[in-house]
């Protein structure tokens, strides 16, 4: 059975890019509402940081429960809580509001990204790779559209309507998601938390990889719009940025998960980690703005072997029955350090300067990515855990 075969595969992928979506449109924002509302370049962080920080928590204690038969349940929430976060995004006028909002929107990620991943792999044994690879493109899609609706919309319609819109949309994912049948991913005997997943290396060695290509995301939400805007660049140009990074992932993510299934998703992964992380260090050296379009294309590409193929380590280490508590513990893993990024992504931009910053965030990507490839030269012997 292939996946454009079963029921609610296609609503789940809307769905999947709606959440995408009410979680970005504020990153191409930022520094309008930072002239809105006059808060420091450390707000910055604040605001891009409180997401990721509540969905590493959301992940942790909640993905789990898509391994107990509530996967269709959580996404739901999941849409929920996106189309509140937004609403509350556009009624906020303060720091404390936004970041709040921030962390509603963050908290729909925690729900919803787990139990889909988990009924994705559920879906056959075979070309996992490649149907994480969509679904992750989807994501990734939806993702860099939120930036550009926010670009589009801010200008005409101001600060409100972005939000607005982009709750609409995960308001009729919800509704279509509603009244479809989805598959159910093995029931595991009891309900754990994720950490005992650590003592397989497979799992360990897939969760490191994701760290690594997940490390500039906090650095480029929390200021690339800020750097673009220095640079002159106007809204429109800000959005093609991220539009730019995001069509060549949507577009080669079901193909890089391909070229994983056939190449061994490990390999893949870690040579996406030695481009990846030179290339994040050289935004910092980047003087004008369409040269940072051509290099968020280029990574986007680079991106979209590395991020399903390192999904696929997770999922090939993963006992059955746990397939979301993995995926839930990489993508809390993804978090907490897109969330320690975010945080400091403000301050350093502010005492550091680019060409110091992201230089720094390049190491940190091979880093943790020659701590992943580590894993496979130690024991391999299958951990059973019951």
């Amino acid at each position: 059975m292939t996946s454009t075969r079963v029921a609610g595969w296609y609503p789940l992928l809307i769905a999947t890019a709606s959440i995408g979506i009410a979680n970005s449109v504020v990153f191409t924002l930022l520094s309008d509402l930072q002239d809105e509302y006059g808060f420091s370049d450390a707000g910055l962080g604040l605001i891009a940081g409180s997401g990721f920080l509540v969905g590493l928590i959301g992940q942790l204690l909640l993905a789990p429960f898509a391994d107990r038969g509530h996967s269709k349940l959580l996404l739901l929430a999941g849409l929920g809580m996106a189309v509140a976060g937004s609403v509350m995004f556009a009624l906020s006028s303060t720091l404390l509001m936004l970041v709040v909002s921030r962390m509603v929107v963050g908290f729909s990620n925690s729900l919803f990204l787990p139990a889909s991943r988990a009924i994705t792999i559920s879906i056959s044994d075979e070309d996992v790779g490649r149907r994480l690879g969509t679904i992750s493109g989807v994501e990734l899609a939806g993702f860099v559209t939120g930036p550009v609706i926010g670009g589009l919309l801010v200008d005409p319609f101001g600060l409100k309507v972005p939000f607005l819109v982009c709750g609409g949309f995960a308001l009729m994912a919800l509704l279509m998601l509603a009244t479809r049948q989805l598959p159910q991913p093995p029931v595991a005997e009891r309900h754990r938390l994720a950490f005992d997943l650590l003592r397989i290396p497979r799992v360990r060695a897939g969760v490191l990889m994701s760290l690594a290509l997940f490390l500039p995301v906090g650095f480029y939400d929390a200021t690339l719009d800020r750097y673009l805007t220095d640079m002159g660049a106007s809204n429109r140009l800000i959005s093609i940025a991220f539009l730019a990074y995001g069509i060549p992932f949507a577009l080669l993510a079901t193909t890089g998960g391909r070229i994983a299934d056939r190449r061994g998703p490990l390999r893949v992964a870690f040579a996406a980690v030695v481009l990846v992380g030179p290339l994040t260090a050289a935004y910092g050296f980047i003087a004008v703005p369409l040269v940072v379009v051509i290099v968020s294309c280029i990574e986007g590409c680079i991106q979209a072997l590395g991020v399903p193929a390192s999904q696929a380590v997770v999922a090939e280490g993963a006992p059955r029955g746990r397939a979301a508590a993995a995926q839930g513990l990489a993508g809390s893993g993804n978090l907490l350090i897109g969330a320690a990024t975010g945080y400091i992504a403000g301050p350093m931009y502010a005492a550091l300067g680019p060409r110091w910053m992201y230089p720094i965030a390049g190491a940190g990507v091979v880093l943790f990515g020659v701590l992943a490839l580590a894993q496979r030269e130690r024991r391999t012997a299958t951990v059973e855990i019951s």
